[in-house]
């Protein structure tokens, strides 16, 4: 199914090289700020910086996580609740950050601490705002989980480019919500994908606007390029070596959808189209 999903049944060597990463040109970019404002994009919020930032640090250390979640004590709380769950219950109980920390790991930890930072990106009161994240949840433990097959070394970069790879529906949805409103009716009505149906209603998709914002958070290169390329499969005869975070990011998303998580029931032909693509 994977190879499938990725294009690798193309027999044509169409792909054999890897297409050079896309970029906005600046008759994008100006319809993206007429629409959402020059001001949509703010400074990632100080608190998601440090996640952020600790997150993808290789050479962050144990009590390095410890100091940013004893300073919010939501997350603190949140922290040492998942150590005591089932999931990671040792049969001592955590009291303190020092023990959870110690009991998730870190890299369990630099998955949750993006989630926590970001899950309150460009908010909205409008119900779809909370479908949409769940979407984006789901295709981040998906991406994490087939990287650790394919790309193990890539595992969490892979949860995190699927945690922001729609980061430009949040936006859209915060600064032009009616219009955004008009492109969920025609996916319902038509099970059209959501960057086909964002065409017909902007000069642009959310891929798009999620590439400018990412450029202006000074994301990486590759996590850019899963944002604004994740509706690209890439079709080529040689398999492992071109395969990326993009790619597993595609995969990922047309599991999810597929499956039709972070959508209601509503959106039943979209997840039609996404079955049929699947093996």
């Amino acid at each position: 199914m994977l190879k499938k999903l990725f294009g690798l049944n193309k027999k044509d060597g169409s792909g054999d090289s890897k297409p050079k990463p896309k970029t906005l040109s600046p008759a994008i970019r100006d319809a993206i700020i007429n629409v959402v404002g020059q001001r949509a994009i703010p400074v990632m919020p100080g608190a998601a910086q440090k996640a952020f930032a600790l997150a993808s640090n290789p050479k962050a250390e144990a009590r390095d996580f410890v100091d940013v979640i004893e300073v919010d004590e939501a997350l603190a709380a949140r922290v040492i609740k998942i150590a005591n769950s089932v999931f990671f219950d040792r049969g001592n109980k955590s009291s303190t950050i020092e023990e959870a920390v110690l009991v998730i790991g870190l890299n369990e930890l630099r998955n949750l601490l993006n989630a926590n930072a970001l899950s309150d990106i460009f908010p909205s009161s409008n119900p779809a705002r909370e479908q949409l994240w769940a979407h984006d949840v789901a295709v981040a433990l998906t991406s994490k989980q087939l990287a650790q097959r394919i790309l193990p070394r890539q595992a969490d970069s892979a949860f995190l480019a699927g945690l922001m790879h729609d980061i430009g529906k949040l936006l859209l949805l915060q600064r032009s919500p009616s219009s955004y409103e008009r492109v969920l009716k025609v996916i319902e009505q038509t099970g059209m994908d959501f960057n086909q149906a964002e065409a017909q209603e902007f000069p642009f998709d959310h891929s798009e606007v999620g590439h400018l914002i990412a450029e202006r958070w000074n994301f990486s290169p590759d996590l850019i390029e899963a944002i604004n390329s994740h509706h690209d499969p890439l079709f080529t005869a040689s398999p492992s070596p071109l395969i990326g975070v993009k790619e597993i990011v595609f995969a990922a998303d047309t599991i999810v959808h597929s499956l039709g998580l972070g959508l209601p029931a509503k959106y039943s032909r979209l997840r039609a189209n996404f079955q049929e693509r699947l093996p």
